[in-house]
């Protein structure tokens, strides 16, 4: 039968749990962040119609927990890592820890196995001023854009010019293959030290540009705040972050 998304809800905060538990005792740094950050900030929940979870983490921390997963895979049995390196039809550049007692149905992506799942967004170095930091960042963004080869859609895009040379693109990208845009992308982060840098955000999924591009500072520190039944960390400075983003 289908969940509600009440009941997705629960499963999904159950997923982000047992992941803040892991990065908690290992000593690996997270944060709730874009429309989770509004749900514990502004609910001390989700946002009431939002099922999606979305953290991020550094991305040295991002790796680690990664390898700690892969050494422990036994011990969550019910969890499934998607990226590239476990499957590689996948076409992101995030992680996605999905329930694989569950089976999710999406209209614009192939069935890559997924159940209810949770988003991990790595966060790199961007550079140590705003226009180093978005000239860096919208690379990264082209690049990921140029994955993503399943489905040709212009719904959102609004500048004529785009219009126009959007479907070609699609298909030039389609011809060289996704495995080219991946690997460039991955050479790509590998670029600046999060920790050196003055601003920072996910080069592989910067999708709202400027508005996705952070000061290093807001993160350095985190507090714990009320998420329904658990508490999760936060930036400290969490009205910034999500005023930047949000307004």
């Amino acid at each position: 039968r289908e969940l509600t998304i009440k009941e997705t809800q629960a499963v999904s905060l159950e997923i982000l749990y047992t992941i803040t538990q892991i990065c908690e005792k290992q000593g690996l740094r997270y944060s709730l962040i874009y429309g989770t950050l509004i749900g514990a900030i502004r609910h001390q929940d989700y946002i009431p119609w939002d099922d999606d979870v979305d953290i991020m983490m550094p991305r040295r921390d991002y790796d680690q927990f990664l390898e700690y997963m892969k050494i422990h895979r036994k011990e969550y049995p019910d969890l499934r890592i998607f990226n590239l390196d476990e499957c590689k039809e996948y076409p992101y550049m995030i992680t996605r820890i999905s329930d694989d007692r569950y089976i999710i149905k999406m209209e614009n992506e192939k069935p890559y196995g997924m159940g209810v799942f949770i988003d991990i967004y790595p966060y790199d170095g961007l550079g140590t001023t705003e226009k180093e930091a978005v000239t860096y960042g919208m690379k990264g963004d082209r690049l990921s854009s140029l994955c993503y080869q399943e489905h040709f859609a212009i719904e959102t895009t609004t500048s004529l010019f785009r219009k126009i040379i959007k479907y070609p693109v699609f298909i030039g990208s389609k011809l060289i293959g996704k495995d080219y845009f991946q690997k460039k992308l991955n050479q790509l982060v590998k670029l600046k030290e999060y920790e050196d840098s003055n601003y920072i955000g996910c080069v592989v999924w910067l999708s709202g540009g400027k508005k996705e591009i952070f000061l290093r500072k807001w993160f350095d520190e985190t507090v714990m705040v009320p998420f329904e039944k658990y508490q999760f960390r936060v930036p400290k400075d969490y009205d910034e972050v999500l005023r930047h983003t949000y307004g």
